[in-house]
């Protein structure tokens, strides 16, 4: 898990976001996380790019989403959410169980860890229809760091869906 999310946070370099979206929910507070069955299976409707970054923003509000441009004929787009302290688990899980409530339920129960090396880290798979995103939180990487001051986490996500139906 450590070096996806590094490797992610790397890579994930945008320059800001396309379609921003003024009506993004609040955090809430008290969001449980899961990975039922029954969430796993449910028929999801098919969302397109801006619908999925209009999910993302209200989940990280007031964090700023940042997503790289779509590139036509691509159906995988990247993107960042520099956070101003690196998110512990229960800040983590309040952002998946906010996705959660928008329709977008865990493939599996979210991955955390804390050590000395890499510090604290966690890694969500969610799903909807034909839409996934891999969604993790680190310390923001040193070769980054001085671009995205005073930030100090991000959160890392690749966003992948039925691109054919734009």
């Amino acid at each position: 898990m450590t070096a996806a999310v590094v490797v992610i946070l790397s890579i994930s370099g945008c320059s800001g976001s396309q379609g921003d979206d003024d009506s993004a929910a609040k955090p809430a507070k008290g969001d449980a996380v899961s990975a039922s069955p029954a969430a796993r299976e449910s028929k999801a409707p098919e969302r397109n790019l801006q619908q999925v970054k209009r999910d993302l923003q209200a989940a990280v509000a007031p964090n700023k989403l940042r997503m790289q441009p779509h590139r036509k004929g691509f159906c995988i787009v990247h993107g960042t959410v520099p956070t101003r302290h690196v998110l512990g688990k229960a800040e983590f899980e309040a952002i998946i169980g906010r996705m959660e409530k928008r329709g977008w339920p865990l493939v599996r129960p979210v991955e955390h860890s804390d050590d000395e090396t890499y510090g604290k880290m966690s890694l969500g798979r969610l799903k909807s229809g034909e839409g996934e995103i891999l969604m993790g939180s680190s310390a923001m990487p040193p070769e980054v760091r001085e671009a995205y001051a005073p930030n100090e986490g991000a959160i890392a996500l690749s966003v992948s869906w039925n691109c054919n139906a734009d």
